[in-house]
C-alpha cells in the first residue's frame, strides 16, 4: 500500500507542480485560460457526448481523491500531517461539490463556461495538493 501511496503522491506532485509554479510566479491566469480554451474546444468536438464524460471525469476524480486520502490516513503516522489531511479532505469534498454544482448549472444553461471554475478555489486546491503531496512524500521517504 505504501508503494501505491508513493505513486499517487509522485503523480500529484508532478501534475500540480506546473500550476503551482505559475501561481507562485504570479501568472496563473494564462494557464487557466489555456485550460479553459482546451476544455471548450474538447466540448465542441465531443458535442452532446461531453456531458456524460464530464460527469464520469468528476466521479473518477472524486474516487481517486478519496483513495488518496484513505491511503494517507492508513499509512501516515504523523499526527500533524493527519490533522492537515483531515482539513484538506473536507475542503476537497466542498471543492468537488462546488465544481459539480457549477457543471450542473452550465449544462442547464444557467452559467457560461468561463463561470464554471472558481479560480481562487482552484488555485488554493492546487497549492494545497502540491504542498500536501510534498509533505507526504517526505514523510514516506524519511
Amino acid at each position: 500500500m505504501t508503494v501505491t501511496l508513493g505513486i499517487f503522491v509522485a503523480l500529484i506532485f508532478i501534475v500540480y507542480s506546473f500550476y503551482f509554479a505559475r501561481i507562485i510566479k504570479g501568472n496563473p491566469r494564462d494557464f487557466e485560460i489555456e485550460l479553459l480554451e482546451a476544455m471548450a474546444e474538447w466540448m465542441v468536438k465531443r458535442g452532446e457526448a461531453s456531458q456524460p464524460q464530464i460527469w464520469i471525469l468528476l466521479f473518477v476524480s472524486a474516487v481517486m481523491e478519496a483513495l488518496y486520502f484513505i491511503l494517507v490516513f492508513a499509512l501516515i503516522n504523523n499526527l500533524v500531517l493527519l490533522i492537515i489531511t483531515a482539513f484538506f479532505a473536507g475542503l476537497e469534498v466542498i471543492h468537488i461539490l462546488m465544481v459539480s454544482n457549477s457543471f450542473k448549472k452550465f449544462f442547464k444553461g444557467k452559467i457560461l463556461l468561463k463561470e464554471i471554475f472558481n479560480w481562487r478555489m482552484e488555485r488554493f486546491s492546487a497549492m494545497f495538493f502540491f504542498t500536501h503531496s510534498f509533505l507526504v512524500l517526505v514523510n514516506i521517504l524519511v
